[in-house]
């Protein structure tokens, strides 16, 4: 059996000055490391509206971090520009140096006045697993999630950004989606109350065989700036999620 300890940052908002923020979370990832995560991920819209570059110099002291402390860091969800183009994207640096990224398929409401959606999903190795990424309001949509896994994802990272009426279903999405496809999830979200209440969870799962039963092990963070470690079996979750999609059936209704 092959583990991963994960946490998820969930951490304060800053409308200004973004340098704050910045601190906020190279401190979260050192804590994370010092207490044993080997990924990291942080929330959606940290750096609320700024728009960083391909090459930018905060991907680059992420990078350096990540290099520093051994440990993979998903920064969240965040604009970047690439050439002409705007994403919303969620980069994945790792202690080697290497660089990955995610672009958010579906915006939220604004986020479509200021990008353009990523055109599909790919996976990020850490420590040899697969990982999969959906930012945020893809999680809402049950075909990313099964796309992913399909693709060979053993654990899914959701950054996020959640304000207090979306939180229950939200936690709904997550729950369910890692009950459909046998696949962990983690997901950070920001802390700011009362708007923004955090409730960042890491969502593991395991199956009773006596009584036949899925079963979940969530952990949520509590009410202030905090982290949610969990040890994660991620090797174990393999043959649930065979067997799962093994029993996908595709099934077309004729009309007479």
């Amino acid at each position: 059996m092959g583990g991963l300890k994960v946490a998820a940052v969930q951490m304060g908002f800053y409308r200004e000055p973004t340098e704050k923020a910045i601190d906020e979370a190279e401190r979260q990832v050192r804590l994370a490391s010092a207490r044993g995560a080997e990924l990291v991920c942080l929330p959606e819209h940290w750096l609320f509206y700024t728009v960083i570059e391909e090459d930018d110099g905060i991907i680059r002291r992420f990078a350096s971090l990540a290099k520093d402390e051994g440990v993979h860091i998903n920064l969240g969800g965040s604009f970047e520009r690439r050439g002409a183009k705007v994403y919303m994207t969620s980069q994945t640096v790792s202690p080697e140096g290497t660089v990955s990224r995610q672009d958010k398929i579906h915006l939220y409401r604004r986020e479509k006045e200021r990008a353009v959606p990523g055109s599909g999903f790919r996976l990020v190795d850490v420590r040899g697993f697969k990982v999969g990424v959906l930012v945020c309001h893809d999680i809402v949509f049950p075909e990313a999630a099964r796309e992913v896994t399909l693709k060979g994802a053993e654990l899914l990272l959701v950054p996020s950004f959640i304000t207090a009426k979306g939180i229950e279903p939200w936690l709904v999405y997550l729950r369910a989606r890692a009950l459909e496809n046998r696949v962990p999830v983690v997901a950070p979200n920001i802390y700011a109350p009362p708007r923004l209440p955090g409730k960042s969870a890491v969502i593991d799962l395991s199956y009773d065989r006596k009584a036949h039963v899925m079963e979940l092990a969530e952990r949520m963070a509590p009410g202030r700036r905090t982290l949610v470690l969990a040890d994660i079996d991620v090797s174990s979750k393999g043959p649930l999620r065979s067997e799962r999609l093994r029993e996908l059936r595709l099934t077309t209704s004729h009309s007479e």
